[in-house]
């Protein structure tokens, strides 16, 4: 496809060789307009080399536009705290990945998951210190699931896992690794290092279920794991 440089750059070459031609036509030596045309070609010549950098501006600046939109678009779907997903990003994932698995008959399974007793972290050591931490669970949260997974902060100190092409006892089997890793992992903020546990609920796609019937299901199962001690 032709771009307007490109036809900007022929008829500016077109121009000049018609001036040349002109200038070396012997029938028009000694015509006192040749001084003229001369001046009215290099006024031209002048204007034309504005007009392209002005296009190559316009050009550099369309390119600049196109970054900081994409960019934009980037920070309305990123958690700015962990780096994972925000609430809007896993909402539209959620939408996009069970439609898929709807029409291709896949499973797909949704995990909620929340910290056990968090608010004691920022209570003991402060806000600071308890944002420290949940990056760090971020982390973790991140190393048990697959690059096709999904990993989101829910709100708060609540995470939202999306598993395509993962049945109910597959999310189970992450769900416990999940459990398991940030149970083994000491969050060395401080000095001793804080330990936490996290409570997960698993719900995995049925037949006919859309996408608030599966969050619904694996919140009732997270309610039940918090109301049964947690962890």
């Amino acid at each position: 496809m032709t771009s307007h440089h490109q036809v900007f750059d022929s008829l500016q070459a077109a121009e000049a060789d018609r001036y040349q031609q002109l200038m070396a036509d012997e029938r028009f030596k000694g015509n006192p307009l040749l001084p003229e045309l001369q001046q009215l070609h290099e006024q031209y010549r002048a204007l034309a080399q504005k007009t392209e950098r002005m296009l190559k501006e316009k050009s550099q600046l369309e390119t600049q536009l196109s970054n900081m939109n994409r960019s934009l678009n980037l920070a309305t779907r990123i958690d700015p705290m962990t780096g994972l997903g925000n609430r809007r990003a896993m909402m539209e994932m959620l939408e996009q990945e069970f439609s898929r698995a709807s029409r291709h008959q896949r499973a797909i399974s949704v995990i909620i998951a929340d910290l056990d007793t968090f608010k004691r972290v920022n209570d003991a050591h402060g806000f600071n210190t308890g944002d420290d931490v949940l990056v760090e669970v971020a982390r973790v949260l991140r190393g048990c699931i697959r690059n096709e997974d999904f990993c989101g902060r829910w709100g708060g100190e609540e995470f939202m896992f999306l598993l395509p092409e993962t049945d109910l006892e597959g999310a189970l089997a992450v769900a416990n690794k999940i459990r398991e890793s940030v149970a083994m992992t000491e969050f060395v903020i401080n000095k001793p290092g804080i330990r936490l546990t996290i409570s997960l609920g698993v719900c995995s796609h049925q037949n006919g279920q859309n996408i608030f019937d599966a969050v619904t299901g694996a919140d009732q199962a997270l309610h039940k794991a918090k109301m049964g001690g947690g962890n």
